[in-house]
């Protein structure tokens, strides 16, 4: 072989691989991510503060003690910055950070974007080893960053007794979703939190922030170490669930004033506590249902809840007399406490709901305050005797408090306490089926409603738990009802049992208010009284107002009748005639079982056809069909009817029969071979059938006489729905040894008939011998013997006679006749004998299609039910046909009346009773006594009117009776009561009950001489009184009561009790009242335990002094002489309500002062002075002074187990304790670029967009530099503005300059973006006051200046509302802070907010600030 084959051999080699390897199926997978591998910390830093999104992979063990760079420690410049997506994959490795003697505040900061981190393999450790005095975070957010831990573990040690430390600190958003988080002291204590002395050692394993961002999701993983989670109404849900902490879970609530909840802040599930479960913090609102936290199933070792943590309901009155009292919550007005949290459900060992001493909020906690804490629920306690248990609800749980003035439960032995979820209680109330809501008290706000239907209030209860019930609790259960006009209520006694009260208050009833008390309470068995101190009340008014008069609706009048027959499994059609003819017709078919007496609606059944079925069936169930027309009065009802059973024309099968011998060998009966139960078999000695007589029941029949001939006759049986068959089949057997053949039968014409035949055709036809046991005959031949030349041929016509009766006869065997020319034909089967003898005889007709007349005749004859029908009813014509034959003969059948005269008969469409037409029957008059109309079945020629008379038909009478009287049940008016003004009219409407019932309607009035009333029904008020208009048929009549000129004397009566919080006054003619709150006096004492208050308006009925109320005093602490330094102060007790006096001249301890000490910073009081001492509660802000060359880090609390607002803020607040405090400001050194660093002097600069200013080291040089991408836009120096110079001098400290930067791609986008940004952060004060014209004044105050510095303007946006939370209106946008509001209603408390709009120089909207609420918020208008 040559090179070139070999080449080109090669080549093609080459060329069906490549087209082969195109055709292999190849498999698409998802991309892998890129991932960047890392085995040194250097690598890690540089690869986390990419400017794009990153995936990282520890490739290796990485310990920073083994690395040149940081073997000495980490420090402040080697913190990792974050500010993109980042995901770090542990990969099985482990990654430690060591501090040494270093100081570093934080390793990790997420600025900005997502950092997660994950541990794909498995093992995978991020490790801190603290070696200085702790202080530091390991992972810090800021409000814009994200952390998300799926797997792995985070860990973090620190020295004992030192500062503390923190894995993750976070104002941003946290998801924990699995993994391990583990911060400890290198002893494995994680510290002391709370009240504990040195809690600034606490070790936390996740601190957050109560920033306006700040979120927390906890769904999976182990904590070892404190928790601390900010619940803030921020709009964002925090969720704690499947999580196991190790240490203490602090819950902190944010301090804010003025909250909606509309959902819960945190939701705790399925989570386990071994440690403290603490609730922090204060809020203050209106909304005792509001619920900022909400603890769910799980374990919690212990419930410690901070004895201020309450909702206060008039936050107002509070801030007022708090800031009056200096602060001091035991000055504060309550008007009610709540707490912000909820239970439901958890097992606990310990709870401790605050404590219940004078100068906490805590004792402040009410029954009513339980309530909105348990719920529905029950703490299920075991007793201290060893007895069994105990169960405690929000009504007795104040038995439960044994430890001194700690609101706190626990078990014997430290058991387990669990809560039950549900376990008693209201459910639900309803009205009418629809939710409505109740009240505690009688201050509540009424439900109204019409007396123009009826109205069934209902409570419903939850069913007792199991527990409960155990423990021998029960409800105990009363409604108390009243009803204006009445002083003593109804008692309503409900059995322990019951889970429900209802009470319907009836249609018509009078127009009064009827007020339901349900209490709901619990008792034990053994004991008479309820479980707790106060009834547990549920409150519903009901104002039943007069239905309002409307106009009735307008009548029908009409018709309806039947037009088919009534038959079972027949549809039934209806013709329907309603006046007005634009009624829009309802059909509803009914049925009565009780032969017409009473009606219930067929479901389903509601067009103008039905179709009866087997439940129509019966001697006493009758039908009818009711026409309505919505919009109408009235009702159409056709003639009650009984169902007629169907015709059955169905052919049984050819009896087939055998003799039966007796044991002797004598013939006794027969036996029926093919028994049909659905048939119903009759014996005879003769051909005719007696259907009553000699009934057969089983297929055997015996006990009958030999050598005798039985005839057997059978039709399908009668049922309930169906009549009995009309098709008989028959034949005949002889009871003997020697049965000689009386005749023979052809199938179809028995032993003698017609045959008809078509020329050129033939029929086979089967022979059978009668009886059919027959065996003894002679030679059978068939035969024509009419005729010389016969008309027909016969094939196989013999039959040999019998040789023995042993030989039964052929049954079966066939002859087959030809017809062979028109004509007719005698057929004889001819047997040998001294005369002319034949087993039977047929008359043979055969035809062609000139003579198919003469050929006509049914297949079978078929029986119909006679019809009987009214003169408005219709009936349908039966439509079940017998057979025609011979087929396609060109004729068809059709239905006729006979119509008999002297000189014969003639077959008519109509005569003078009915008409046929369109297939029914049309009633023209009356039959008179017996007479009826025969209708029969003729043959008609296709194409015209020639008749051909059937040799057999299938006839049914028909008979006409005269319309039936529909029967009047009642009459009906609407409305049933009016009012009139004089000479004023009104049109009643009246119908009978049906319409379509005999005789006419009669209207008359009581008294003419108030109002009259004319034949329609049209009433005309003459005269001031009352008539009774009367609307009558026959015995049957309606009224409407007419009132003419009635005016309403309500506010002339007098104020009468009603219920302990209202009272009535009622028109004389009882339809009109008016209700409103009692007007109390003020309380006045009555003796050291009760006060009474009298309203100045109402008596109790039969009473001649005022209504006075009974109540026991409620006690407060009212501060005589202040405590002073070293001096104690007076107090005495005084009630809320009546200011009586108890425990005067009580002593206040003397105020003690504290030392305050901070190193690098200053202390000062609300005043602004410097401080280095205290007094307990005071409010003590610091501020950190950080050194030349440094800047602020965070607080250090060092000693006096305080918790600052916000430790990383330079300046910042805390809450004096009665102990020394010591804190230290952190510091590190500035970085050497970016920003500036302020030295001798300190101007400040505030940069927009980016890019950076660079101080001089004298700090009296800035040098410009715009970021890459970035440009510089302008510079405003003390407001002046100096175009885009790249750099300041002479700058001294005081000097303020705005420089602001822009993308270069578009950078006015970028411009209005952090404009945005900035406008989003900024702090607002607003502040309403009053004006001497009463006007009110509100005024907005902020720093802007930036923000116009960079060229955009502002204006300022005022809203108003009559409600705190929501219904804000803006008022008016200005230019300038401040707002006059100059008109308003008298009496109305208006509710003020602000908001800044900022546009930029062409006048653009571009951002707004948050809407903020005024100081003082709240202004009564009195103009």
């Amino acid at each position: 072989m040559t090179k070139t084959n070999i080449r080109k051999r090669a080549i093609s080699i080459l060329l069906i691989l490549m087209v082969m390897l195109t055709m292999t199926p190849m498999t698409a997978s998802a991309a892998e991510p890129e991932w960047t591998i890392v085995n040194t910390f250097d690598e890690l830093k540089e690869a986390m503060q990419q400017g794009t999104k990153t995936n990282i992979k520890l490739g290796k063990d990485i310990n920073t003690n083994d690395e040149e760079n940081h073997k000495y420690g980490l420090t402040t410049y080697d913190k990792i910055l974050v500010g993109n997506t980042i995901t770090l994959d542990l990969n099985g490795k482990k990654l430690t950070l060591n501090s040494r003697q270093n100081k570093v505040s934080s390793y990790i900061n997420v600025t900005h974007g997502n950092l997660t981190v994950q541990d794909s393999v498995g093992g995978g450790e991020i490790f801190l080893n603290d070696e200085y005095e702790g202080g530091s975070t390991l992972i810090l957010l800021l409000d814009t960053a994200t952390f998300t831990l799926k797997s792995g573990t985070i860990r973090a040690t620190t020295k004992p007794e030192t500062s503390g430390i923190d894995l993750i600190q976070s104002s941003g958003t946290v998801n924990i979703e699995g993994g391990t988080l583990t911060c400890t002291q290198t002893n494995g204590e994680i510290g002391r939190l709370h009240s504990e002395p040195n809690h600034w050692t606490s070790c936390y394993a996740l601190k957050c922030f109560a920033s306006d961002r700040v979120q927390t999701t906890i769904t999976g993983g182990e904590f070892t170490g404190f928790v601390r989670i900010p619940v803030k109404n921020n709009g964002k849900q925090n969720k704690i669930t499947n999580v196991t902490f190790d240490g203490s879970v602090v819950l902190d609530l944010a301090d804010e004033k003025n909250m909606t909840w509309s959902k819960p802040g945190l939701t705790v599930e399925n989570a386990e506590v071994k440690g403290t479960l603490f609730i922090n913090g204060v809020c203050y609102h209106e909304k005792s249902t509001d619920i900022a936290i909400v603890i769910g199933d799980g374990w919690y070792a212990t419930l410690d809840v901070n004895d201020t943590n309450v909702w206060v309901y008039d936050y107002d009155l509070f801030k007022q007399t708090y800031e009056a009292g200096g602060n001091d919550v035991s000055k504060a007005t309550f008007k009610q406490g709540y707490a912000p949290y909820q239970l439901k459900g958890g097992t606990y060992r310990f709870m401790n709901f605050g404590s219940k001493a004078e100068h906490d909020i805590g004792y402040r906690y009410t029954q009513e305050a339980f309530r909105h804490i348990l719920g529905n629920g029950a703490i299920k306690v075991g007793n201290y005797d060893d007895d069994g248990y105990k169960i405690y609800t929000y009504s007795n749980i104040g038995e439960s408090f044994r430890y001194g003035d700690y609101m706190a439960v626990m078990n014997s032995s430290w058991k387990r306490i669990p809560f039950i979820p549900n376990a008693w209680g209201m459910k639900s109330v309803t009205l009418d089926t629809n939710v409505i809501d109740y009240a505690k008290d009688w201050y509540g706000a009424a439900v109204e409603i019409t007396n123009d239907t009826a109205h069934t209030i209902k409570f419903e209860w939850k069913d007792l738990a199991p527990e409960l019930s155990a423990a021998g609790y029960s409800y105990n259960a009363t409604c108390d009802r009243y009803i204006s006009g009445s002083t003593t209520p109804t008692t309503d006694t409900i059995s322990a049992t019951d889970t429900e009260y209802r009470f319907t208050i009836d249609k018509d009833a009078p127009a009064k208010v009827y007020s339901f008390d349900l209490h709901l309470n619990l008792k034990k068995t053994g004991s008479p009284y309820n479980i707790g101190i106060m009834g547990n009340e549920h409150i519903v008014k009901l104002v039943v107002n007069p239905a309002p008069v409307v106009e009735p609706d307008p009548t029908i009048e009409g018709n309806v009748y039947y037009t088919s027959g009534i038959v079972y499994d027949r549809p039934i059609s209806t013709a329907a005639s309603v006046t007005p003819a634009e009624a829009t017709k309802s059909y509803q078919w009914q049925r009565s079982t009780d032969s017409g007496s009473t009606w219930t609606n067929i479901d389903g059944a509601t067009s103008g056809k039905y179709t009866p079925v087997a439940a129509d069936m019966g001697d006493t169930v009758r039908i009818r069909v009711k026409v309505t027309a919505e919009g109408y009065l009235g009702e159409i009802i056709a003639a009650a009817l009984k169902v007629s059973k169907a015709a059955n024309n169905n052919y049984p099968e050819v009896i087939q029969l055998e003799a039966v011998q007796d044991s002797a060998g004598n013939y006794t009966g027969f036996k029926i071979t093919n028994f049909d139960s659905d048939c119903e078999y009759v014996y005879s000695t003769t051909s005719t059938p007696d259907w009553n007589a000699n009934q057969i029941t089983s297929a055997t029949v015996t006990g009958l006489t030999s050598d005798t001939t039985y005839y057997v006759f059978a039709r399908f049986k009668e049922t309930a729905t169906h009549t009995a068959g009309s098709i008989v089949s028959n034949n005949s057997i002889k009871l003997y040894d020697n049965v000689p053949l009386d005749r023979v039968l052809l199938e179809g014409y028995g032993s003698h008939g017609t045959i008809y035949i078509k020329k050129g055709e033939s029929v086979t036809l089967k022979v059978n011998a009668d009886p059919s046991n027959a065996n003894s005959w002679s030679k059978i031949t068939f035969e024509d013997t009419g005729a010389t030349t016969s008309n027909i041929a016969i094939s196989n016509g013999t039959i040999n006679a019998s040789t023995g009766t042993a030989t039964p006869f052929p049954n079966g065997h066939t002859i087959t006749i030809t017809g062979v020319s028109t004509g007719s034909a005698n057929l004889r089967a001819s047997y040998p004998s001294a005369t002319s003898s034949a087993y039977g005889t047929w008359y043979v007709v055969v035809y062609d299609d000139s003579t198919v007349a003469n050929a006509l005749r049914l297949e079978n004859v078929y029986t119909y039910a006679d019809i009987t029908l009214s003169e408005n009813d219709e009936a349908e014509l039966p439509t079940d046909l017998p057979k025609l034959l011979p087929e396609n003969s060109g004729y068809h059948l059709e239905w006729r009346i006979l119509k008999r005269g002297t000189t014969g008969f003639a077959h008519v469409t109509e005569n003078d009773n009915i008409k046929l037409e369109n297939g029914k029957i049309k009633p023209k008059a009356a039959h008179t006594g017996s007479e009826k109309t025969q209708v029969e079945l003729v043959a008609v020629k296709d194409g015209s009117t020639t008749i051909k008379l059937l040799a057999k038909t299938s006839p049914f009478y028909v008979t006409v009776t005269e319309a039936p009287t529909i029967e009047l049940t009642g009459v009906t008016v609407a409305p049933t009561k009016v009012n009139l003004e004089l000479n004023a009219t009104c049109q009643l409407s009246a119908v009978k009950e049906p319409v379509n019932a005999a005789g006419s309607l009669n209207w008359e009035s009581s008294n003419t001489g108030v109002a009259t009333v004319d034949s329609t029904g049209k009433v005309t008020a003459k005269a001031q009184g009352t008539a009774i208009i009367t609307v009558s048929c026959g015995d049957k009549k309606a009224t409407c009561t007419v009132t003419v000129g009635h005016i309403h004397d309500t506010d002339a009566q007098d104020w009468m009790y009603m219920d302990p919080g209202t009272h009535i006054k009622t028109c004389t003619a009882g339809d009109d009242f008016k209700m409103e709150a009692h007007d109390f006096s003020a309380w006045t004492k009555v003796d050291d335990t009760n006060h009474s208050r009298t309203c100045s308006k109402c008596k109790k009925s039969g009473e001649t002094t005022n209504y006075t109320e009974t109540a026991a005093h409620t006690w407060v602490w009212v501060v005589d002489q202040e405590a002073a330094l070293n001096q104690p102060g007076k107090q005495h007790e005084e009630c809320t309500d009546c200011h009586a006096k108890r425990n005067e001249n009580t002593e206040i301890p003397a105020l003690k002062d504290y030392e305050v000490a901070v190193t690098g910073g200053k202390a000062s009081d609300a005043t602004g002075a410097t401080i280095t001492r205290a007094m307990e509660n005071a409010t003590i802000t610091i501020t950190a002074q950080a050194p030349i060359g440094q800047h602020f880090v965070k607080w250090v609390v060092k000693a006096g187990g305080v918790t600052l607002a916000n430790e990383t803020s330079t300046t910042t607040t805390f809450t004096m304790p009665a102990n020394n405090v010591t804190i230290e400001a952190s510091f590190e050194k500035n970085a050497s670029s970016g920003g500036y660093v302020p030295t001798v002097q300190k101007p400040e600069i505030t940069i927009i967009g980016s890019g950076k200013a660079d101080l001089s080291a004298d700090g009296r040089t800035a040098t410009i530099t715009a970021n890459a991408g970035h440009e510089l836009v302008s510079v405003v120096l003390n407001g002046k503005e100096m175009g885009k110079v790249e750099k300041l001098t002479g700058l001294k400290t005081g000097d303020k300059a705005t420089i602001t930067f822009q993308a270069k791609t578009d950078g006015k986008a970028e411009m209005d973006k952090m404009i945005a940004q900035k406008a989003s952060k900024l702090k607002l004060m607003a502040r309403s006051a009053k004006t001497a014209k009463k006007n009110i004044k509100v005024v907005v105050k902020g720093d802007l200046k930036a923000i116009t510095d960079a060229g955009y303007t502002v204006k300022y946006k005022f809203y108003r509302s009559t409600k705190k939370s929501a219904g804000y209106k803006a008022m008016l946008t200005k230019k300038a802070p401040t707002y006059f509001n100059t008109y308003g209603k008298k009496g109305t408390m208006y509710y003020y907010k602000a908001r800044v709009m900022i546009y930029d120089k062409d006048g653009n909207f571009v951002a707004q600030t948050a809407l903020k609420q005024c100081k003082y918020a709240n202004r009564l208008w009195t103009k």
